[in-house]
């Protein structure tokens, strides 16, 4: 059975980049279609942060309006140890250097706000549609889905995620992302029931390192706050460890674990209405991302970690440069080993960073927690606000 021949675009996943890039093949006058493996929506997972390059691509869509108003702007990135004292201070929205500002926003919120753009814009969205496998000829490509259905056309997109299926046939064989030996933990917190809740902790992205470990906390919409945790483990959880874990027990743990961390911490941790445990995985390196009229973008491309707070601004960058040269160029080939040239040497800087980033995020004796509180002081200071500017600068000319 085939759903849509007459399709020129056959995007599979309907997340961040699937959306995107549906969207952005509309602008040009491409017709697609997103074929999700979800049973009906793709409103799920913990918060998220778009830098300024990513709400930059936002506005392309005419959407960034709405994710700033829907979301929270993060001013500040502040550094802080257990006892509250503010070590370090990274501009994150820097009106005279960048048009946007860093927004904080929940994966769902974006995700709904997307999906309406995408009915707005009729463009077919079909659910419980898992890919089984894809076949090409010289100028089509079919993708067989598991439930027997097929669907047709010109090019086909590769937006599935850390598990990519699309990956496993574009590299020949199955390739797994690596575990970065992180588990993230997190939840969000109705704003009303944290004491005390100052500006600062609303209005910036306040990261708290101390020897027991790290948390943050910042605004995510009006009415709530969204935190974060990393849990370092030697493999990753099971599915039935990520879902049905005890949350009054984890509540409990976390609570024991920060118990001696300044307000509003604990407060947070208390009145959390949610506990979310995420694997954390990367992938650093592909030998290729296409293969004939088939390609990969966001996650199933450059998986990064969410310590880098680019895994969702680089899935907006992708599906806006692939869609710019599809529109431009003359040949498909060229389009796409032109969009990887493009792309390769930035993201896999930023996977590396992800890493490197998590990694400091560690339970440390007290002796290495005065360590690392000098290297922040120091080297945050002094070089975080520059070394972003390289991120939050990148402009795609549309």
């Amino acid at each position: 059975m085939e759903l849509q021949s007459n399709n020129k675009v056959i995007i599979i996943g309907g997340g961040i980049a699937g959306s995107s890039m549906a969207l952005f093949l509309k602008k040009i006058g491409i017709a697609s279609a997103i074929f999700e493996a979800n049973e009906t929506t793709f409103s799920n997972g913990a918060g998220l942060n778009l830098a300024p390059n990513g709400v930059s691509v936002l506005a392309e869509l005419g959407l960034a309006a709405k994710a700033i108003e829907s979301g929270s702007i993060a001013v500040d990135g502040i550094f802080k140890n257990a006892k509250g004292k503010k070590l370090a201070k990274v501009g994150f929205s820097n009106a005279a250097k960048y048009k946007y500002p860093s927004v904080n926003i929940k994966r769902a919120t974006l995700a709904d706000m997307m999906h309406d753009e995408l009915v707005k814009q009729n463009i077919p969205v079909y659910f419980s549609k898992k890919l089984q496998s894809i076949s090409q000829t010289e100028n089509e490509v079919t993708a067989t889905f598991e439930d027997g259905s097929q669907a047709t056309g010109r090019i086909l997109i590769g937006a599935d995620g850390v598990r990519s299926i699309v990956r496993n046939y574009v590299l020949d064989t199955p390739m797994k992302p690596g575990f970065t030996g992180v588990v993230g933990g997190g939840g969000f917190v109705d704003k009303n029931k944290i004491q005390n809740l100052t500006p600062s902790d609303s209005n910036n992205i306040n990261f708290i390192y101390g020897k027991n470990g790290f948390i943050g906390y910042t605004g995510v919409n009006k009415n709530e706050l969204m935190w974060w945790t990393n849990i370092m483990v030697a493999n990753p959880y099971t599915r039935e460890e990520q879902i049905n874990f005890n949350k009054e027990a984890e509540r409990k743990s976390l609570l024991n674990q920060y118990a001696a961390y300044s307000s509003p911490v604990t407060d947070i941790i208390n009145n959390s209405s949610d506990f979310i445990r995420l694997n954390v995985f990367d992938i650093q390196f592909l030998p290729r991302w296409f293969k004939k009229n088939c390609i990969l973008i966001g996650d199933a491309a450059h998986a990064v970690s969410p310590n880098s707070g680019q895994g969702a601004s680089m899935a907006l960058e992708d599906a806006m440069l692939l869609a710019k040269l599809i529109r431009d160029g003359k040949e498909l080939d060229t389009a796409f080993s032109t969009f990887e040239k493009m792309r390769r040497s930035r993201v896999e800087k930023i996977v590396l960073e992800g890493r490197k980033r998590g990694s400091d995020k560690v339970i440390v004796s007290a002796f290495q927690q005065k360590i690392r509180e000098l290297m922040i002081r120091i080297f945050v200071n002094a070089f975080a606000e520059k070394s972003n500017h390289w991120l939050f600068d990148y402009k795609i000319e549309w």
